[in-house]
C-alpha cells in the first residue's frame, strides 16, 4: 500500500525554497551559509554484480508485461509480494520513504526514476551469477543460515518522484551474507540503488540498515567499518554515516507490522 509522506508537506518545501530565495534578495547570504543549508550529497557507491539484467535472474519476476521495459523497471515499489502468486515475502517488512534533491541547490527532483534491489532475508540474490556460499553459520550465534530463493519477494522495483521530489518503497530487511569466510569478511544489510534522473549521468548507491529491531542489528554495525563496498568507495566516517538509514516503529500507530525509514538522496545535477 502506498505511504504518504506527510512529513515532508509541501510547506515545508516552499518554507525551505522561499528562505533561501529572501536570503540572496537581501544580501544577506555568505557562501558558507548557503552552503549550510545545502543537504550532504549522498556517496556514490559500485553497482554490484547482481543488477537485476534481462536474462540474468534466476527467476523472470515481472509485473508489468510490456516487452519495452527492462526487467528492472517491470515491478512496483512494493516488494513485499508478487502479483499473482499467494504468499508474503519473508522477513522483517520496512518502509523507506523520502525525497530525491539536487544536491547543488537542494531542491527535489520531480519524475526522477528510482530502481532498488537487494538479496532476501536469508541473504540471497535473484540473479544466475549469486552462487557463494549456500550455508554458513552465524558469527555470533554458529546456528546455520541456508541462503535461500524466496518466491514470494519481488527483489527489485521502481518508484518515479513526484513534484515534490518525494518517493516510498515498502521491502524487507535482507540478510548479511559471507563473501570470504576464511576472513571473515560479510556484507551487511544493504539495499541497492539506481537513481536515473532525465539528462544527466546515472546515480548508483547503497544504503545500510540500523536500528534496535532490525535483524542482527548490532552484527550489522560491527560489519559496516570493514565492508568491502564502503572501503572501495573510500567512504570517510562522515559518508559512511550519510549512507545509514535508521528504521523504528511508526509512531503514529497507522503501521503495525513494519517499520520506517526516511532518506533523502541529494545527488549530482
Amino acid at each position: 500500500m502506498p505511504i504518504s509522506s506527510d512529513h515532508i508537506t509541501r510547506r515545508r518545501v516552499l518554507t525551505r525554497s522561499a528562505g533561501i530565495v529572501g536570503f540572496i534578495m537581501g544580501g544577506l547570504l555568505t557562501h558558507t551559509s548557503f552552503a549550510a543549508l545545502l543537504p550532504k550529497p549522498t556517496p556514490r557507491q559500485s553497482l554490484g554484480p547482481f543488477f537485476p539484467d534481462d536474462g540474468d535472474e534466476v527467476d523472470a519476476i515481472r509485473e508489468n508485461s510490456n516487452p519495452d521495459l527492462p526487467i528492472s523497471q517491470a515491478n512496483d515499489q512494493d516488494l513485499t509480494f508478487v502479483k499473482g502468486r499467494k504468499g508474503k515475502a519473508k522477513g522483517q517488512v520496512v518502509y523507506l520513504r523520502g525525497q530525491v534533491l539536487d544536491a547543488k541547490t537542494g531542491q527535489p527532483i520531480p519524475n526522477a526514476v528510482l530502481i532498488m534491489w537487494s538479496a532476501s532475508a536469508t541473504g540471497r540474490y535473484n540473479h544466475k551469477g549469486d552462487e557463494g556460499t549456500h550455508n554458513f553459520p552465524h558469527p555470533k550465534t554458529g546456528k546455520i543460515i541456508h541462503r535461500t530463493h524466496d518466491e514470494h519477494f519481488q527483489y527489485w522495483g521502481k518508484a518515479i518522484t513526484n513534484l515534490q521530489g518525494e518517493y516510498w518503497f515498502k521491502t524487507i530487511v535482507p540478510g548479511f551474507y559471507p563473501i570470504d569466510l576464511k576472513a571473515g569478511l560479510y556484507r551487511p544489510s544493504h539495499l541497492h540503488f539506481k537513481i536515473l534522473r532525465p539528462n544527466t549521468q546515472t546515480f548508483v548507491t547503497q544504503l545500510y540498515f540500523r536500528g534496535d529491531h532490525i535483524p542482527n542489528n548490532e552484527l550489522n554495525q560491527e560489519l559496516l567499518p570493514n565492508d568491502v563496498v564502503i572501503l572501495d568507495a573510500g567512504l570517510l566516517p562522515e559518508e559512511q554515516e550519510r549512507v545509514i538509514v535508521d528504521y523504528a516503529p511508526d509512531a503514529s500507530g497507522k503501521i503495525t507490522n513494519g517499520l520506517i525509514g526516511n532518506y533523502h538522496f541529494a545527488i549530482p545535477s
